[in-house]
């Protein structure tokens, strides 16, 4: 539990982040090398836009790695209820076990910080290097390894760092008695109850919603509008993640009456709501990732929409020629944007494949007793795939309706002082490539644990801790 490696897939997340925030850092030197070599001479500017653009797409990621890291130490921790219970036992307090694992996710921060910083600057490298070759870039020096490299490895570290003390406080909950108890999961009415968790849900969610009305009163006069909805739409969606226990298992439970007259299906839906914090932890990280993408993708199908309205209206028709430009334009910037923001969803993907994998681990008790009691072993799979597909399609249900929410808030408080009506616009393409992705996800995360688990003998899993 202490040891870095049980938490290989996180030193990934915060190596994927790292990685990220490197090539975003070091694009905009390379921009400004390339225009410079160019003839461009007032460069400053541009730079600083771009590097305000990186650093807002790298907060974003660093806010998703935080949440995924978070829950996979808290995944781990719930797993590992009674070994802590009887650490506790023998006279460890929860400070002192909490301060461990704290430690650890320091050692996995700037281990994961490090590879992602390395790879982030080959990768850059090799991309310049094609580039050049291939004369989009000019044939010139380019800068990459700027000072602000360091930026975003100390960010990695301190997210992650805080991610693992938040996720560990799981630990000072943990009662020496428990170690006499086979329950690793608190139970629907233990995670309701939790007063705290749910004041805070529902302040931030309550003082986004604010402030996203009041971008919304305000978009008729300026686009400054989007300043107060934009942070509306954060801290509401902060509201969403802390209140996940909450919010998450209505939406499980909706979903899993879908076809619950198949015995195993029925029996795949009560799993998910018999450990909801568990289900929760699985489903929130992929809801953010859906949801940044579907946002970016409404706002820009609404910005589309809204230009192409403005120029057939001055054009009387439009000329043909500068709609289908216009188009090609949104095609290519929604593209760039989709891969950026993209690389947010595949970490998110990356805590997703991860809690459905350690789910299934520790789960090996229960799939063994299933066995013993007359489950083949064809059905416990498909009960555990059905499962996994659930907690996606509910992830995926919900990212869809707050991304067309935010989206539409976005478009809106940015476009609404044109005078043209403002209606969602939800690209098909992106949302064919979110379902069949998040169907692929859920499957693909359950094969390896399933099989590992299953490899067990019935009698040899009802012994297992």
């Amino acid at each position: 539990m202490n040891g870095v490696r049980a938490f290989a897939p996180t030193i990934l997340v915060a190596a994927l982040g790292t990685t990220f925030g490197s090539a975003l850092v070091i694009a905009p030197g390379i921009v400004a090398d390339a225009l410079s070599a160019t003839g461009f001479a007032d460069l400053g500017p541009v730079k600083a836009i771009l590097s305000v653009v990186g650093w807002l797409f790298l907060g974003i990621a660093l806010y998703v790695g935080s949440i995924v890291t978070a829950n996979t130490c808290a995944t781990l921790i719930a797993g590992q209820t009674r070994i802590i219970a009887l650490q506790r036992l023998v006279g460890a307090t929860g400070a002192t076990l909490r301060a461990r694992i704290t430690r650890t996710g320091l050692a996995v921060g700037v281990l994961g910080g490090l590879i992602g910083a390395v790879a982030g600057t080959a990768l850059t490298a090799l991309f310049v290097m094609i580039l050049r070759r291939d004369g989009f870039l000019p044939d010139t020096s380019y800068t990459l390894l700027p000072w602000e490299l360091v930026l975003p490895i100390v960010a990695v570290v301190l997210t992650t760092w805080g991610a693992f003390g938040v996720g560990s406080r799981r630990v000072l909950t943990v009662t020496p008695l428990q170690a006499l108890s086979s329950s690793v999961e608190p139970s629907h009415e233990d995670i309701r109850s939790g007063t705290a968790r749910k004041v805070w849900a529902i302040l931030l969610i309550g003082g986004g919603a604010l402030l996203m009305l009041v971008g919304l009163l305000a978009s008729a006069a300026s686009p400054m509008a989007v300043l107060p909805a934009a942070l509306g739409g954060f801290v509401s969606f902060a509201g969403v993640a802390v209140g996940a226990t909450i919010v998450m298992p209505p939406v499980l439970q909706l979903i899993g009456r879908i076809g619950s007259r198949d015995p195993v299906v029925l029996l795949a839906g009560r799993n998910a709501m018999r450990a909801p914090g568990r289900s929760s932890r699985a489903t929130i990280g992929l809801v953010i990732g859906v949801t940044l993408l579907v946002t970016f993708a409404v706002a820009l199908g609404i910005m589309q929409h809204v230009l192409e309205a403005q120029l057939r209206g001055q054009l009387e028709g439009g000329s043909p020629e500068q709609l289908q430009a216009m188009r090609d334009f949104f095609v290519q910037v929604n593209a760039v944007v989709s891969v950026i923001v993209g690389f947010s969803a595949v970490i998110a993907a990356v805590g997703v494949v991860n809690a459905l994998a350690l789910g299934v681990l520790q789960r090996r008790r229960e799939l063994g007793l299933l066995r013993v009691l007359g489950l083949t072993g064809a059905q416990v799979r498909r009960m555990i795939v059905t499962e996994a597909v659930q907690m996606v399609v509910a992830a995926v249900v919900t990212g869809l309706v707050l991304g067309i929410v935010y989206g539409w808030i976005g478009g809106q408080t940015l476009l609404g002082s044109l005078g043209t009506p403002v209606t969602p616009v939800l690209p098909p393409m992106t949302i064919g490539i979110v379902v069949v992705g998040a169907l692929v996800l859920a499957v693909a995360a359950t094969i390896a644990p399933v099989r590992r688990a299953m490899r067990v003998p019935p009698t040899e899993a009802l012994a297992v801790d």
